[in-house]
């Protein structure tokens, strides 16, 4: 007798509800999606113990017939696609035919149904995937789904699942993210009578954003709707100041679909990325709109998954949309700064957006920063072998400060030699001295790479390094970019490297640490993007070698100047790396914890 056997149908009904029901929250994904392809404009969502006493969803959709109700049940039978060629234009959120016999096969379920006009509904009831058994009822149009004792057949899968808490966590996790998707769809999801949401349906979809993912902060989201060639990218972003610890607050639709696709959140990511301090990531609610014949979501029978033909050409619509709105940042936090004063006086959730100018000045001298008495130590603020900078260069780097834009703040003074105090008129700030200098640096040499004129220092005595074959390979892949940020490095014999000229901002050993860095990294590729990307990493590392550290005093004039330097660039609220630069402690927060308040 042979070894291969066919499968019953009971094994294998099972074997298809482990693949489509992974737990409670696919239950709740695979009927509130059939809801929304009923057409239902209210969906109603009860689960008690997590789901796994009881998952009922109840909505005002189309309703079934009683053939209909009963194929529905029947594997492979649907009535979203007919052939192959359908696969390549799916409009509707199911199409496989396999989310209610997985359910029914693994669960006691009961489904009651009408559709509109009929003199009376249709009962179906299935108990662990046996013959459904069909009786008429009385029922309103729509369709009311219940499943009860959810896995009681396969307890192999309940040894799997995590605590009622962290299944609950998912149910929630899945309606929301299907209700930002849906803001015309009103919902309501009930656990053990708690509410776990309630939406109006009324269409607007910041309100559910801001429901879902503010979680109560006022949070001042950038509104995108770009158009290209390939389609449409609309949603709401956070701006940096408001990024998480995961990304458990970043939702991604396709053509009005619920999916998990790590390549438009790669593009948001790399778009934040100057910003973003590590490990955190942007908070938003993202809906691209393309071709159906575009995406392929026959991937898993899950439909979480899928796959986008024309991939980096999406990836770079994605990223340039982003790098387009993330610019009108700083005007927003502005405006978010007027609009919390008028909501609270006393208080400033937003560090960043009371940052003061210090000066009432048009332009601050950029050389006024710097110290008259630097040496090669790098004890100075700028640490430049030179006593003298290039006046030209001085002018260049003299920003305007907008006087109608920032309160006036005065300086306090320095602690622990590295942080900078300042005092508002309610309000006390904090300034990092290395990230703010950094980021004024920083911005500082991009503007004048972009002019091609980053001044230079010839060394006197140059400076060879000895270099592996990686390393000099890394070098002639990058020597272009080096030269231009101005670090003229040439070969000299087989294994060495000289350094003739340094960017005229740092002293000799901040620059040699900062070419033992660059040759240690490794090989990036060559398109485009990434040569972006590595202009910012070379231009944010030069600055960071080059800006004042940790552990040095300041006087008060240099840190009052320095303050007000930061008040002037584009992105002031962070280094180029990402960590902050200030940080603001209301005077509310600080009566709050003298008890001199309580809330």
């Amino acid at each position: 007798m042979g070894k291969i056997k066919v499968l019953t149908d009971k094994v294998i009904q099972q074997i298809a509800a482990g693949e489509v029901v992974e737990r409670p929250a696919s239950v709740v994904k695979e009927l509130v999606e059939n809801a929304l392809d009923a057409g239902a404009k209210r969906i109603e969502l009860e689960v008690k113990k997590a789901g796994f006493d009881l998952i009922s969803v109840r909505d005002d959709g189309c309703g079934m017939t009683a053939e209909d109700a009963l194929l529905a049940l029947t594997r492979h039978a649907t009535s979203k696609i007919t052939s192959t060629e359908d696969l390549a234009a799916i409009a509707t959120l199911g199409f496989r035919g396999e989310a209610l016999p997985s359910i029914a096969a693994v669960s006691n379920f009961k489904m009651i149904t009408a559709t509109e006009g009929a003199l009376s509904g249709v009962c179906i009831d299935s108990y662990g995937g046996s013959p459904p058994e069909v009786t008429l009822c009385e029922a309103i149009p729509g369709t009311w789904i219940s499943v009860q004792n959810l896995f009681f057949n396969t307890p192999a899968r309940l040894k799997f699942l995590k605590s009622e808490r962290t299944e609950l966590k998912h149910i929630t996790d899945t309606i929301t993210r299907l209700a930002m998707v849906r803001p015309d769809v009103s919902f309501r999801a009930l656990s053990q009578g708690r509410e776990l949401i309630t939406t109006s349906g009324s269409g607007k979809r910041k309100e559910v954003v801001e429901l879902v993912l503010g979680k109560g902060s006022v949070i001042p989201w950038i509104e995108i709707d770009t158009t290209g060639p390939l389609g449409r990218l609309t949603g709401y972003i956070a701006p940096v100041q408001f990024a998480r610890g995961s990304r458990n607050f970043q939702t991604v639709a396709v053509n009005g679909r619920w999916v998990k696709c790590p390549l438009v959140v790669s593009a948001v990511e790399t778009a934040f990325k100057p910003q973003l301090v590590r490990n955190c990531h942007p908070v938003f609610f993202l809906e691209l709109v393309i071709d159906p014949k575009l995406v392929d979501i026959n991937v898993h029978p899950a439909k979480l998954e899928i796959r986008l033909s024309r991939d980096q050409e999406i990836w770079q619509f994605i990223y340039h949309a982003i790098k387009t709105v993330l610019k009108q940042g700083s005007q927003l936090l502005t405006s978010y700064a007027n609009h919390e004063s008028k909501i609270d006086n006393n208080t400033t959730e937003n560090p960043a957006a009371m940052l003061p100018a210090l000066l009432k000045e048009n332009t601050i001298p950029y050389t006024s920063i710097i110290q008259t008495n630097q040496s090669d130590s790098g004890t100075g603020i700028w640490a430049a072998t030179s006593d003298k900078v290039n006046p030209d260069y001085s002018e260049q780097l003299a920003l305007p400060i907008s006087t109608s834009s920032w309160p006036q703040l005065k300086y306090v003074g320095q602690v622990l030699r590295t942080y900078l105090v300042a005092e508002g008129v309610k309000d006390v700030f904090l300034v990092d001295q290395h990230a703010a200098h950094e980021r004024i640096l920083y911005e500082r040499i991009k503007k004048t790479w972009q002019q091609n004129q980053i001044p230079l220092q010839q060394l006197l005595v140059p400076q060879t390094f000895t270099v592996t074959e990686k390393e000099l390979t890394l070098w002639k892949e990058k020597k272009d970019l080096w030269l231009k940020a101005g670090i003229v490095l040439e070969e000299f014999g087989p294994d060495t490297l000289v350094l003739r000229s340094i960017p005229q901002i740092m002293s000799l050993p901040a620059a040699i640490t900062l070419i033992q860095e660059l040759l240690s990294e490794e090989p990036g590729n060559q398109d485009k993007l990434a040569w972006e990307q590595e202009r910012h990493h070379l231009l944010a590392t030069l600055a960071c070698h080059a800006a004042l550290k940790a552990g040095q005093i300041m006087t008060a004039d240099e840190a009052t100047q320095l303050i007000a330097q930061l008040g002037c660039c584009q992105h002031p609220f962070n280094c180029p790396h990402g960590r902050p630069t200030l940080i603001c402690l209301s005077q509310r927060e600080l009566d709050r914890r003298f008890l001199r308040r309580l809330t």
